[in-house]
């Protein structure tokens, strides 16, 4: 593997090509709508002072990856074959500036900058996955990982079978003082340290001295985006304190898997605090643990999960803390208002910080957890078993998977403890048939399998790749593929076929690179920003509707705000904060018959996920089922009927948004084509800034999976 710290050997796109390439058209599938959310979320500054165009952007990943390629090669005294890298290199960059596949949004954000040779390939990553089960050995190991991956934008999961193994003492006697570095790995060492303090019988307390932390807003130099301030840090600190310090102080010093989940949930918190960074986080524990079950509850945890305010409130001011409880509006000032107090870390709570899921067993009795999902949409379901036995369901029981102990937040891959997983995106529906879409096939997986050459700085997570070489071919817009092939043709061919080719590729490209073939090789990820900008539907998942308003917030004075009024667009104050954010409206039209969530059942969505599983993923499909009240009592004969075919799945209640300027509004169809035809084209030349949240969305791309 290629380390941290390696210097790279170039490869670079001839300059005829990029040329021809940057005066080609985009076609942007969703118009405006994906020519913003690119230069919003993915367009990096470069040295001359402006954004990437979307060209740009495909030279950056495509000269990166062959980069990586080259270094590799050359590294390893192995071929290199300059002029064939550049037939292919060219390939790759065309069908990628023409959305036929895509990079995950961390590789749109990180390939070919000079952060992956200097930090290494993490940052590359969508996924992760570590388990506590050996928290006795490791200590705060699980949760360094947890938080310094997620502060390279993966997510990641975690699981609770460290509960029960590891006596939490306070410490005692004189406070050692850490001065915390202004790095990821500052803040990371600050909370292990207060961790192992707690775990590590006979430790000193431990406090922090944040003044070396680089204040809210000035630039992140490499990762890129801004800074939070030492504040979260701060405030995550004494929370993570707090639920040590009353584990210690109780009739029971055993940490619980409460205590496991808070504290991972306080580190996503910190994580993402100040809206400068996104990870996600999803927790598994056993199906009969009661009290995991109840974390969300918000009757009986209304702190935790930031549905009231702080009880340390209303000893100082019981107007604010009314004002709290009664009023969203009033919420940000007032936790503003009080951010210096210790207890601070519980405006807003942290249990929203993760999806919570269950290794569930196969045949179990899913009566109880129906009724929980029937009202708040978890818990989700992992069934482990089928992750470790089968790679696709179709093929026989092979056990490839033995070591897998979860999976990451958005569940499309089967992971073991400290192992991290790339994803890349191919949308069927764009190509001209099923051969061209092999073709495309090739320098997807050519990404993917890339990624696997480049090291972390985790040698535990280096030993799992090197073992596993694992990627997640995926593929987006599932249902405009069925729409335009037909159902059989595209699981046959688009899927099954389909799947037999990367296997082929694998081991052809394998074996040039000398690395193990991949354990797995296909997912289907939920997708995101990513599809966005590609014009495309999520994963497998339905449109909301035939055509309709998709909105988006911004700042007020985000210098997207005046572009768009430039074209046209309808911006108009936020209902919920109408002096800092407005709300811009993209009408979004599908072709005629396209099939809206509203017009399924969870019983074909259940038949979807499972087909998927069976044809095409050897990791798994990540798919959230949605229902109507009415299907609610049929939840749990569903997962019965299904569990013996998929990997996992997650549900939830579907609701029609009345609210307004609610994320989608569907609308007459002759009203959006007068709207969109009214729209100018939109013009990002003066835009010299990097878009709002520019290190967010960067992971696994799902808006259902982001914390």
């Amino acid at each position: 593997m290629l380390a941290p710290g390696k210097s790279p050997i170039a490869f670079h796109l001839k300059k005829e090509f990029k040329e021809n390439l940057k005066n080609t058209p985009v076609n942007w599938g969703y118009g405006g709508l994906s020519e913003f959310t690119y230069y919003r979320t993915y367009a990096r500054k470069m040295e001359n002072g402006k954004l990437e165009t979307w060209a740009d952007c495909v030279f950056r990943v495509i000269e990166g990856t062959f980069s990586i390629l080259k270094t590799h090669s050359v590294s390893s005294y192995i071929t290199w074959d300059e002029k064939r890298a550049h037939k292919l290199a060219e390939e790759a960059a065309q069908r990628l500036f023409e959305f036929k596949w895509t990079p995950p949004g961390r590789g749109l954000w990180m390939m070919g900058t000079p952060f992956i040779w200097d930090k290494g390939g993490a940052a590359l990553n969508n996924c992760a996955f570590v388990s506590t089960e050996d928290i006795d050995a490791e200590l705060s190991k699980p949760f360094a990982f947890l938080m310094d991956v997620s502060m390279v934008g993966v997510g990641v999961g975690f699981d609770t079978k460290g509960a029960g193994k590891v006596a939490v003492c306070e410490p005692e006697g004189a406070p050692e003082l850490i001065k915390v570095e202004d790095s990821r790995e500052g803040w990371v060492e600050a909370i292990s340290c207060l961790i192992d303090s707690y775990l590590d019988e006979g430790s000193l307390p431990v406090k922090i001295d944040t003044t070396l932390v680089r204040a809210y807003g000035e630039p992140i130099k490499g990762f890129g985006g801004v800074a939070s301030g030492p504040d979260p840090l701060i405030q995550g600190f004494f929370g993570i304190r707090d639920v040590l310090q009353n584990r210690a102080k109780s009739s029971n010093p055993l940490l619980t898997s409460v205590d496991i989940v808070d504290i991972a949930n306080i580190i996503g918190k910190i994580v993402v605090a100040g809206n400068v960074r996104r990870t996600a986080e999803i927790a598994f524990a056993d199906p009969n643990d009661k009290d995991f079950m109840e974390m969300k509850n918000w009757e009986t945890a209304g702190i935790e999960t930031g549905s009231i305010a702080p009880i340390e409130l209303s000893a100082i001011s019981k107007d604010d803390y009314k004002k709290y409880n009664d009023s969203w509006d009033d919420r940000a000032e007032i936790a503003k208002k009080y951010s210096d107090k210790e207890w601070s870390y519980k405006f807003g709570g942290w249990r929203w910080a993760s999806n919570n899921s269950i290794f569930a067993e196969i045949g179990q009795d899913y009566t109880e957890v129906e009724k929980s999902i029937a009202t708040a949409g978890e818990p989700g379901f992992a069934w482990l078993h089928n992750m470790r036995a089968y790679s696709r369901m179709k093929d026989p029981i092979d056990w490839k998977d033995r070591r897998v102990a979860g999976g990451n937040p958005c569940l499309e891959q089967s992971l073991e403890s400290y192992e991290l997983c790339c994803l890349v995106e191919t949308f069927p529906a764009k190509h001209e048939d099923y051969w061209d879409y092999q073709r495309t096939l090739k320098f997807a997986y050519l990404y993917a399998k890339t990624v696997t050459l480049m090291a972390t700085h985790w040698s535990e997570t280096n030993d799992v790749i090197k073992r596993n070489r694992r990627i997640g071919c995926s593929q987006s817009g599932i249902q405009e593929a069925i729409q335009k092939w037909g159902r059989r043709l595209y699981l046959d061919e688009f899927c099954d076929q389909a799947y037999t080719y990367i296997q082929y590729v694998d081991k052809k490209y394998s074996d040039w690179m000398g690395v193990p073939l991949s354990r797995k090789t296909t997912s289907v990820k939920p997708s995101g920003t990513v599809s966005l900008v590609a014009g495309s539907l999520p994963g497998i998942h339905y449109a909301e509707s035939e055509t309709y308003y998709r909105t988006i917030r911004l700042s007020a004075i985000s210098p997207l705000v005046e572009i768009l009024k430039n074209s046209g667009y309808r911006i108009e104050p936020a209902v919920s904060d109408p002096i800092r954010t407005v709300v811009v409206y993209f009408p979004v039209i599908h072709s005629k018959g396209t099939i809206s969530k509203h017009d399924v059942s969870i019983w074909e969505q259940f038949t979807n996920a499972a087909d998927l599983q069976h044809y095409w993923a050897d990791n798994q499909v990540s798919i959230t089922i949605t229902f109507k009240p009415t299907e609610a009592n049929q939840i749990a004969r569903a997962l019965s009927c299904f569990d013996s075919k998929l990997k996992g799945v997650s549900l939830l209640p579907i609701t029609d948004h009345g609210y307004a300027q609610a994320p989608y509004i569907s609308t007459d169809r002759l009203e959006i084509k007068e709207y969109a035809k009214s729209l100018k084209p939109l013009n990002f030349t003066s835009l010299s800034q990097e878009g709002e949240n520019a290190d967010a969305n960067k992971f696994c791309d799902g808006e259902a999976c982001e914390i």
